[in-house]
């Protein structure tokens, strides 16, 4: 990426308008993209019960409940195997919920714009993982003392949902455009548009290319396996 050229457009960039409509997860936009066809390889058996009763439903005509499952694995995948504290490190992010959550939707969203190349299944997909999201923000929220004020614990949800729609959009059009653009809604997102130094999003940008490279050369049946999904290391020199 030209740090340069980033250096001297980011203060420009605009932050994108969130419609109150997008508020329902279930609408959430991606842009179809392009991906390469890898031939599907056989996966390992797994000693899981739950996954074992999951496999013995046909991929090739799945069902909401495999799609549903397979959602909450990938799920469980970004939050027990990205390296959270190399994030938090590398990027000079505080140790706080929200940085927990811009990482977590990050991934997330990685996921969820590969799994929009397989049509409806990869939609369902994708809604499924967003609803596992949203079970683990409200335990959190709870263990953050969310019990002792409900009302107080729905807006800030609100709120997220709101947030996430709009870097969701940001994403794509960053994705689909050039290291700029993905900078500027990563910029906006991590660091809400506060001072940074521009390595940081240099990094960023670097990672989410290689880190779509490898979901992209994934067939659509090894998406929705978790032994498939492989996170790199933030920094990799």
């Amino acid at each position: 990426m030209n740090v340069s050229r980033l250096c001297l457009t980011l203060r420009a960039i605009k932050p994108p308008y969130c419609h109150p409509n997008y508020v329902k997860l279930a609408t959430c936009y991606h842009q179809r993209r392009p991906i390469s066809n890898v031939e599907a390889k056989h996966s390992q058996k797994d000693d899981s019960l739950v996954k074992k009763i999951v496999k013995k439903i046909p991929f090739f005509n799945p069902s909401k409940t495999q799609i549903m499952a397979s959602g909450y694995f990938l799920y469980e995948s970004v939050a027990d195997k990205v390296n959270y504290l190399d994030f938090f490190q590398e990027l000079d992010l505080p140790d706080t919920f929200y940085s927990w959550f811009v990482v977590t939707e990050l991934h997330i969203w990685m996921i969820s714009a590969r799994a929009m190349a397989e049509g409806d299944d990869g939609r369902l997909l994708r809604n499924y993982l967003v609803e596992a999201l949203w079970n683990d923000v409200g335990q959190r929220i709870k263990r953050l003392g969310g019990e002792s004020n409900p009302a107080a614990a729905r807006e800030q949800v609100t709120q997220l949902s709101e947030q996430l729609q709009a870097a969701l959009i940001a994403y794509d059009e960053g994705l689909q455009g050039d290291d700029i653009v993905l900078a500027g809604a990563l910029w906006r997102r991590f660091y809400q548009q506060g001072d940074v130094e521009i390595t940081y999003l240099d990094m960023l940008v670097r990672y989410i290319r290689k880190q779509m490279r490898l979901l992209d050369h994934l067939s659509g049946e090894n998406l929705q396996d978790t032994k498939n999904i492989k996170w790199i290391p933030l920094k990799q020199h």
